[in-house]
């Protein structure tokens, strides 16, 4: 078929059918081939997070769902962490951190004054006199006498702090107060006050140890019931030496389980 005759039918074609109708008849006859079809992954799981997001509340802040029943004044809780720094430092013959922190001691036992009750007079009282004994201690460089002074810091801190009922029994605060105690008459070879400290562990214990069993420390627990076993079988000044760092250890972990 030459061009002129192709022309012409070409043109017969469009007549009849149309420039649309053509198309689908040209269409027809071609060969099909295969189509593939892509997935759209993209859209469907971007559908399934739009819907996360509108469905699902937001995350609680940590905040909003923590028990906040520790309301022990800030300044209480340093006077505490100050006590034992002073005692770790005279304990380490460090006199000029342990007078630094003697000072630091002072500043906060005043701000104490405006942050708790005035039913508080007695033991504000106490504090501030055994602050004064324990400068004295501190300035002489007394190392038995300032580690006895700061420790009972400590205690008179514990005692005010009762009131406030801290996350972490104040029973376990006293059983640190305790281990130190028993460091200091070790050291002294005062058997009759280690004595009396070995017992008023064991009174402490007793009382703090259910608390500790219904938070989960089973295994806490069970260290601690050896350590007091062990404290009560004590014999020597040596004997009880021996068990002041393990007690002192171990009384961290006690803590945990409250924190």
């Amino acid at each position: 078929m030459n061009n002129s005759t192709k022309i012409i039918i070409v043109g017969s074609l469009l007549g009849s059918l149309g420039i649309a109708d053509l198309a689908k008849a040209i269409s027809a006859n071609q060969p099909q081939l295969p189509v593939a079809v892509i997935p759209q992954h993209h859209s469907s799981t971007q559908m399934i997070v739009n819907k996360d997001k509108r469905e699902k509340p937001d995350a609680p802040n940590d905040a909003d769902t923590e028990v906040n029943d520790d309301k022990v004044p800030t300044s209480l809780s340093q006077v505490s962490e100050y006590g034992e720094s002073v005692y770790d430092m005279a304990k380490a013959n460090d006199w000029t951190k342990a007078t630094a922190n003697l000072t630091s001691l002072e500043n906060t036992a005043k701000s104490l004054r405006t942050e708790i009750k005035s039913e508080n007079k007695t033991e504000l009282a106490q504090l501030d006199s055994k602050i004064a004994a324990l400068k004295g201690a501190v300035t002489a460089k007394n190392r038995i006498s300032a580690m006895h002074d700061a420790n009972q810091v400590t205690l008179i801190a514990a005692n005010i702090t009762k009131e406030f009922k801290p996350k972490v029994p104040v029973e376990v605060t006293l059983l640190d107060y305790y281990g130190r105690e028993l460091e200091i008459w070790s050291a002294t070879g005062n058997t009759s006050k280690l004595k009396t400290t070995a017992s008023q562990m064991r009174r402490t214990w007793n009382a703090v140890r259910p608390s500790i069993l219904a938070h989960g420390g089973t295994t806490q627990v069970q260290k601690f019931d050896g350590l007091v076993a062990s404290i009560e079988a004590a014999k020597s000044s040596k004997d009880y030496a021996r068990l002041v760092t393990p007690v002192l250890d171990e009384v961290d972990n006690l803590e945990k389980v409250f924190k």
